[in-house]
Protein backbone atom coordinates (compact mmCIF):
# COMPACT_ATOMS: atom_id res chain seq x y z
CA UNK A 1 0.00 0.00 0.00
CA UNK A 2 2.72 2.49 0.85
CA UNK A 3 4.32 1.84 -2.52
CA UNK A 4 1.06 2.47 -4.39
CA UNK A 5 0.62 5.82 -2.63
CA UNK A 6 4.22 6.68 -3.38
CA UNK A 7 3.76 5.91 -7.08
CA UNK A 8 0.66 8.10 -7.25
CA UNK A 9 2.50 10.98 -5.59
CA UNK A 10 5.47 10.52 -7.92
CA UNK A 11 3.19 10.55 -10.96
CA UNK A 12 1.43 13.70 -9.77
CA UNK A 13 4.75 15.43 -9.06
CA UNK A 14 6.01 14.48 -12.52
CA UNK A 15 2.92 16.03 -14.15
CA UNK A 16 3.28 19.17 -12.04
CA UNK A 17 6.95 19.51 -13.00
CA UNK A 18 6.22 18.93 -16.68
CA UNK A 19 3.47 21.56 -16.59
CA UNK A 20 5.75 24.06 -14.88
CA UNK A 21 8.54 23.46 -17.41
CA UNK A 22 6.08 23.77 -20.32
CA UNK A 23 4.91 27.12 -18.97
CA UNK A 24 8.47 28.33 -18.36
CA UNK A 25 9.62 27.21 -21.80
CA UNK A 26 6.80 28.98 -23.66
CA UNK A 27 6.50 31.98 -21.36
CA UNK A 28 3.41 34.17 -20.91
CA UNK A 29 3.28 35.34 -24.53
CA UNK A 30 3.79 31.83 -25.88
CA UNK A 31 1.02 30.44 -23.68
CA UNK A 32 -1.34 33.20 -24.84
CA UNK A 33 -0.47 32.42 -28.45
CA UNK A 34 -1.12 28.69 -27.94
CA UNK A 35 -4.42 29.41 -26.14
CA UNK A 36 -5.47 31.78 -28.91
CA UNK A 37 -4.78 29.16 -31.58
CA UNK A 38 -6.68 26.47 -29.66
CA UNK A 39 -9.71 28.74 -29.21
CA UNK A 40 -9.55 29.85 -32.85
CA UNK A 41 -9.68 26.22 -33.99
CA UNK A 42 -12.65 25.56 -31.68
CA UNK A 43 -14.48 28.57 -33.16
CA UNK A 44 -13.68 27.34 -36.68
CA UNK A 45 -15.10 23.91 -35.84
CA UNK A 46 -18.22 25.43 -34.24
CA UNK A 47 -18.90 27.55 -37.33
CA UNK A 48 -18.49 24.56 -39.63
CA UNK A 49 -20.73 22.35 -37.52
CA UNK A 50 -23.44 25.02 -37.43
CA UNK A 51 -23.27 25.37 -41.24
CA UNK A 52 -23.86 21.61 -41.45
CA UNK A 53 -27.00 21.89 -39.29
CA UNK A 54 -25.58 20.86 -35.92
CA UNK A 55 -26.27 23.12 -32.94
CA UNK A 56 -23.44 24.07 -30.58
CA UNK A 57 -25.06 23.89 -27.14
CA UNK A 58 -23.12 26.64 -25.36
CA UNK A 59 -22.32 30.16 -26.57
CA UNK A 60 -19.27 30.40 -24.30
CA UNK A 61 -16.49 27.82 -24.69
CA UNK A 62 -12.71 27.63 -24.91
CA UNK A 63 -11.56 24.35 -26.45
CA UNK A 64 -14.47 21.96 -25.90
CA UNK A 65 -17.77 21.98 -27.75
CA UNK A 66 -21.01 20.27 -26.80
CA UNK A 67 -22.90 19.61 -30.02
CA UNK A 68 -26.53 18.71 -30.63
CA UNK A 69 -26.40 16.63 -33.80
CA UNK A 70 -29.19 16.59 -36.34
CA UNK A 71 -29.77 13.10 -37.74
CA UNK A 72 -26.62 11.20 -36.78
CA UNK A 73 -25.51 9.44 -33.64
CA UNK A 74 -22.45 10.65 -31.78
CA UNK A 75 -20.65 7.46 -32.78
CA UNK A 76 -21.42 8.11 -36.48
CA UNK A 77 -20.01 11.63 -36.21
CA UNK A 78 -16.89 10.34 -34.44
CA UNK A 79 -16.30 7.79 -37.21
CA UNK A 80 -16.67 10.44 -39.91
CA UNK A 81 -14.37 12.82 -38.04
CA UNK A 82 -11.78 10.09 -37.54
CA UNK A 83 -11.62 9.58 -41.32
CA UNK A 84 -10.53 13.24 -41.53
CA UNK A 85 -8.06 12.85 -38.63
CA UNK A 86 -10.23 14.89 -36.25
CA UNK A 87 -10.21 13.74 -32.63
CA UNK A 88 -13.66 13.80 -30.98
CA UNK A 89 -14.66 12.58 -27.55
CA UNK A 90 -18.09 10.98 -27.48
CA UNK A 91 -20.03 11.46 -24.24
Amino acid sequence: RDKATSNICTAQALLANMTAMYACYHGPDGLRKIAGRVHSLARFLAAGLERLGHAVQHAVYFDTLAVQHANQTAEDLARIAEAYRINLRVL
